[in-house]
């Protein structure tokens, strides 16, 4: 499939906007967690597994997802997902218990699953090589737009209101992105529907397995430490809930600006490896040296170095995956390894409020530091090829 150039642009944007939008839901609930604490009475536990199960069948389903393909339009698939999402956390932000929260939380999740296995589908094939790391970043910085606009709205909107607000904000804003997103797709000449293919397995090498080993391990590390990050500055550096919101959106204002230097150095050496490792190991070292310092200034830095690596992992990780499927066998591919490094990660929430509860939130985050150098010498035993 193949789109005119002037058209690339606009087909990127708009996936950026509903990308913010979709991930920005995910960048909003940990900020919130204080808050949702104090209203509920929760326990470590009960908020990890809040946003677990919110992000557990959103994650597990990204794999039959993408064979909807087969079905339907792939621009109804994305923002249908998105409107469900939007519509759903709606009414979930009216909860007047805690398990309605869960259940109905866990329900909207599912709207999550249709987005990125299509979406870098669709990039990777109105994108050549040698510009494909900097659209897939750019792509993941309009994520960030939403992982940035996220905590501030948080913080903003704690100070006069409440965390339920801030939900309904967001979900309006889905809604948008949604309609918008279904309505510009429809009238573009190009379809976007997969037509002419059979249903096949996801494709598997070894390369392929040894990358999902690692982004698996490392998913542990990169959504237990952010969930719980906010948690850490309230209850371990004193700050308050609006601050730890801010410090939160600084965070991703890092990643955002950064993430698009990190896709261009990529295609500049025309390798992915080594940039990938090296951010595991700055990980490492910020996490340990956040958890252990408490001069606010070195702090600030950490959570910077965490915002651009962390971060900026994803966009790094999503070219090296891309190289290396067929282009052929993309969705039914990317659903699957999408299902199962997210579905891993999303299980990091419960388990980090558990191990906080018994040996201390500082103690579970220095075992999660470790994680990432796990990870990196996992993937330097992948083989890093173009398949086609």
């Amino acid at each position: 499939m193949t789109f005119q150039h002037q058209h690339r642009w606009i087909i990127l944007s708009m996936f950026m906007t509903a990308h913010a939008v979709n991930d920005g839901f995910l960048w909003i609930i940990p900020p919130l967690l204080p808050a949702v604490r104090e209203h509920f009475h929760l326990s470590y536990t009960e908020m990890g597994a809040f946003y677990t199960f919110f992000r557990f069948f959103g994650d597990i389903l990204q794999a039959p997802a993408a064979y909807l393909v087969h079905l339907a339009p792939t621009f109804a698939i994305i923002s249908g997902g998105l409107l469900w999402l939007s519509i759903t956390m709606f009414f979930a932000s009216l909860s007047t218990s805690y398990s309605m929260l869960l259940w109905i939380s866990a329900a909207s999740g599912i709207g999550r699953a249709t987005y990125h296995p299509l979406a870098v589908t669709i990039l990777s094939r109105v994108f050549g090589r040698d510009s494909l790391g900097r659209a897939i970043a750019l792509h993941l910085s309009g994520s960030s737009i939403g992982q940035v606009i996220g905590p501030f709205l948080v913080s903003l909107l704690l100070s006069y209101y409440s965390w339920r607000l801030t939900i309904q904000v967001w979900s309006m804003m889905g809604l948008l992105a949604g309609f918008s997103l279904f309505f510009f797709l429809k009238r573009q000449k190009e379809n976007l529907h997969t037509t002419g293919k059979t249903l096949k397995l996801p494709f598997l090498s070894r390369s392929l397995g040894i990358y999902m080993l690692a982004e698996g391990i490392w998913g542990i590390t990169q959504t237990g430490f952010m969930t719980f990050l906010p948690l850490f500055l309230v209850d371990y550096r004193s700050f308050s809930t609006e601050k730890a919101a801010a410090l939160y959106g600084m965070m991703a204002v890092a990643g955002t600006i950064f993430r698009p230097f990190l896709g261009t150095l990529m295609d500049r050496m025309g390798k992915r490896k080594p940039v990938i490792i090296g951010g595991f190991i700055v990980v490492t070292l910020s996490i340990l040296g956040l958890t252990t310092t408490k001069s606010l200034w070195i702090m600030y830095l950490y959570i910077i170095l965490l915002g651009i690596f962390a971060l900026g992992h994803s966009g790094l990780a999503d070219t090296l995956m891309v190289e290396m499927v067929p282009s052929q066998r993309r969705e039914e591919t990317l659903g699957f390894i999408y299902t199962v490094r997210m579905g891993t990660s999303s299980l990091a929430p419960i388990l980090v409020g558990f191990l906080s509860e018994r040996i201390t939130l500082v103690h579970t985050f220095l075992i999660l530091a470790f994680i990432p150098i796990l990870s990196a010498l996992i993937l330097s035993l992948a083989e890093e090829k173009t398949v086609d």
